[in-house]
């Protein structure tokens, strides 16, 4: 299969995740049509619209850690970086909510999701390997600006992270709990949960 029809598959079957929280409903025939191809064509390269999600998954884990490795060349100071790298986070749970749904394992969808991860799971380790040595090189970044303790552990810095992006999930999921914080302003939160925990 050329690799531009199997981009084209993989992104009709992300544009139906996206619109849609029932994975069962999405038809093989669904994501054939959203691509302008034959059903037929669909399955001469996967077996199942399970297998076409879970590589369409792998697809986009990679197309960001792609932008991450490309972000950290590009010459900015820690906290610019940092704050893109959070401004990613923020767009891809806002456009990518149903995603969310799938990767939490919506209990109502239990069979698909199965189907699904057993796709994703055999290159998960891989894909979390590369995101994790992306993120030594921007947490490497932020003790050479001084900004925290040298030498910090994985296990604090990998905290440190997740509470960032925790609160940007909070802000996105639940915005009536929050009105009083703007976008912008949540984003500089984030970055400072990062840098108290590591200071």
């Amino acid at each position: 299969m050329s690799r531009d029809k199997k981009v084209l598959i993989y992104e009709a079957a992300l544009s139906l995740v996206y619109e849609n929280n029932d994975l069962s409903a999405i038809k093989v025939a669904d994501i054939a049509r959203r691509a302008n191809i034959g059903k037929g064509t669909v399955y001469e390269y996967f077996h199942s619209k399970e297998q076409v999600i879970g590589e369409a998954l792998i697809y986009r884990i990679q197309q960001g850690l792609q932008r991450f490795a490309r972000l950290l060349d590009e010459g900015l100071s820690f906290k610019e970086t940092y704050l893109a790298f959070l401004r990613h986070y923020k767009a891809m749970i806002s456009k990518n909510r149903h995603i969310y749904n799938l990767m939490t394992m919506n209990p109502a969808h239990v069979a698909v999701h199965a189907a699904v991860h057993a796709v994703i799971y055999p290159r998960l380790r891989q894909l979390k390997d590369q995101y994790f040595q992306l993120m030594e090189r921007l947490v490497a970044r932020s003790v050479e600006e001084g900004i925290i303790k040298p030498d910090p552990d994985r296990f604090d810095w990998q905290t440190a992270v997740l509470s960032s992006i925790t609160g940007i999930f909070l802000h996105q999921q639940f915005p009536a709990d929050f009105p009083h914080l703007g976008d912008e302003e949540v984003l500089e939160k984030a970055y400072s949960v990062y840098v108290k925990l590591l200071s």
